[in-house]
């Protein structure tokens, strides 16, 4: 779906990585259907800089579903780049996989 291998575990405390190791992390809380809270690390962020914490809740919406979503705790020096990477390798290629799988 995002054009990259990906290996994520389904356990709290399981780890996962994406984009040939360019982004680890571990799982932190899973809720199925509602919840996902991961901690998140870039290969490039110094190693003095803490891992990021992500946080995707999903509920229904009107017509579908929704995901509220939040990133925190980017190294400012990388926010920018993390900002443009969710949309260019995550949403945008969410919405074209979801409009294609939901026409047929």
């Amino acid at each position: 779906m995002i054009g990259s291998r990906v290996s994520i575990s389904r356990k709290v405390g399981g780890k996962f990585l994406a984009f040939d190791g360019m982004i680890t992390g571990k799982n932190l809380v899973i809720v199925p259907k509602r919840l996902i809270v991961q901690s998140w690390r870039a290969r490039p962020w110094k190693k003095s800089d803490p891992d990021s914490i992500l946080i995707l809740q999903f509920r229904y919406a009107t017509g579908g579903g929704q995901i509220d979503f939040a990133h925190i705790n980017v190294p400012v020096y990388d926010n920018a780049g993390v900002t443009k990477g969710w949309h260019k390798h995550y949403w945008e290629p969410w919405r074209s996989y979801l409009k294609r799988t939901s026409s047929k």
